[in-house]
């Protein structure tokens, strides 16, 4: 399928949840796209492996969790490629998938933002994709590189506070997750044992 607005919305969604949908749906009319892809990372290069469900979890999670929105589409790129999960891989291959008539905006935190020197090849990013960053309390757009910064679409989204971390905790602790995350995803993690302690 061929879109001229396409948005890609990367994380390790371990699990997703609600919040991760409220951006998603945000980044989708506020940039005026025609579609969002959710993408799984495999292997996210800053983050320890501890507590990370499999990949292939994380991408049937995301996918129970989307699949009767037509705004939304899960893609498993980066769990089918070998390696670290890296960014600028990541747009290459969508570039090359959708060719030069498709505009790619790329979602990530503020936080990530402001750590944008610390990705690999930084200024290709920027050249494959606008960069959309979603506010985080507390990080402040100033923090990030001067050479960056001035080139990024801000988004504003209503502040939830869900954290994947939190669910994970509750989980194993035997608490109810209901409402922080989708019924498919609640029923996928009970059927899968996942995050059980």
């Amino acid at each position: 399928m061929s879109y001229s607005r396409l948005g890609v919305y990367g994380g390790t969604f371990n699990p997703l949840h609600i919040g991760h949908l409220i951006i998603a749906q945000e980044f989708y009319e506020q940039c005026g796209l025609d579609r969002v892809l959710l993408m799984p990372s495999a292997r996210p290069p800053h983050k320890a492996p501890d507590g990370i469900a499999p990949p292939e979890d994380r991408y049937r999670m995301a996918l129970a969790a989307v699949t009767h929105d037509n705004r939304f589409e899960v893609s498993d790129l980066e769990i089918r490629r070998p390696g670290l999960s890296y960014t600028i891989e990541t747009l290459e291959a969508l570039r090359e998938t959708y060719g030069p008539g498709c505009r790619l905006f790329f979602a990530i935190g503020m936080d990530s933002l402001v750590d944008m020197g610390t990705w690999r090849d930084p200024d290709r990013v920027f050249g494959l994709a606008t960069i959309v960053a979603v506010a985080r309390p507390g990080v402040d757009i100033r923090l990030a590189p001067t050479p960056w910064r001035d080139r990024v679409i801000t988004l504003q989204t209503p502040e939830v506070d869900i954290s994947s971390t939190d669910i994970r905790r509750r989980v194993a602790e035997g608490r109810s997750i209901r409402y922080l995350v989708p019924e498919s995803v609640e029923r996928y993690i009970r059927e899968h044992r996942l995050y059980t302690a």
